[in-house]
C-alpha cells in the first residue's frame, strides 16, 4: 500500500472532434510537453455507498471528499487484476493511497458478492474500512488515455477520449455488454502542490476551459438518463 502526496489536478473539457488540435496544442505548447508513455486503455469500476455518499457529494461540490475505485489497464476487461484506489480531494488538491491487488477477479463468471468478499479478504486494515464505507459496485469507465509531460516530468498533461460507461447498480454480477458513451475529450493537468504557478501559466497557453468533471458522475448521470 502506498500514499501519494497532495496535487494539482486540473480539468478541461471539450468535444472528442477537437482530439486532433489538442494533440496539436499539446506538442507545440511552450513547456515542450513529449509523450512520455505509449498510450493503453484505462478502466476504472467505482464503489459508492448504498446512499451514493460519493456521487452526491461530487454533486453538491463538497470540498473534502474521497471515493474508492479499482483500476486496470489494458483491453482485457475480464481478468481484472488491477490497483485499489482511494482518491482524495481537498478543495482544488488532490491525493491518492493505492493498493496493488494480488487476486485475480474473474469478471466473467464471478458475482458482486464474491468480487467484493475476495476484495475484503485480501486487504489491509487501511483499506478494508473504506471498502466497508463504499462496498456497492456502481459504475465501470473506460477510456483511452494520452501521456505528455514537461522534459523535467514535474508536470503531467493527459488526453481522454473514447469513453465508455457501464452501468452497474442494477446487476449482481458485472455488466460488461451494455454501455453509455459520454462524447467528451478530458485533457488534465497534474503536478505537486509546489508548482501551481508553472500549473497557470501551462493553462493559460491552452484554449480551453477550466471545467469540473467526473467520470463517475457524468457516467451515472448519462445511464440514469437512459433508463
Amino acid at each position: 500500500m502506498s500514499d501519494q502526496p497532495l496535487r494539482y489536478e486540473v480539468k478541461l473539457v471539450c468535444a472528442e472532434t477537437y482530439l486532433d488540435d489538442v494533440r496539436m496544442w499539446t506538442r507545440l505548447h511552450p513547456a515542450a510537453f513529449f509523450e512520455a508513455y505509449p498510450p493503453r486503455q484505462v478502466n476504472s469500476l467505482y464503489f459508492d455507498s448504498f446512499e451514493v455518499g460519493a456521487f452526491n457529494d461530487n454533486l453538491d461540490g463538497v470540498s473534502q471528499r474521497d471515493k474508492l475505485r479499482l483500476r486496470w489497464y489494458g483491453a482485457d476487461m475480464v481478468n481484472v487484476q488491477g490497483i485499489l484506489e482511494l482518491k482524495s480531494r481537498r478543495s482544488h488538491l488532490g491525493a491518492k493511497a493505492y493498493y496493488p491487488l494480488t487476486t485475480v477477479l474473474d469478471f466473467g463468471q464471478m458475482s458482486w458478492a464474491e468480487i467484493v468478499q475476495a476484495l475484503h479478504t485480501e486487504l489491509d486494515m487501511k483499506f478494508k474500512p473504506w471498502l466497508e464505507q463504499f462496498p456497492h459496485p456502481y459504475l465501470i469507465t473506460s477510456y483511452q488515455r494520452e501521456y505528455y509531460e514537461t522534459t523535467d516530468r514535474v508536470v503531467r498533461l493527459t488526453i481522454d477520449y473514447n469513453l465508455l460507461t457501464y452501468e452497474q447498480w442494477l446487476s449482481t454480477s458485472p455488466n460488461l455488454t451494455l454501455s453509455s458513451t459520454l462524447a467528451a475529450l478530458v485533457v488534465e493537468v497534474k503536478a505537486p502542490r509546489e508548482h501551481y504557478r508553472r500549473v497557470s501559466d501551462i493553462l493559460s497557453s491552452i484554449p480551453l476551459r477550466v471545467s469540473k468533471n467526473s467520470k463517475y458522475v457524468n457516467g451515472v448521470l448519462q445511464n440514469l438518463s437512459g433508463l
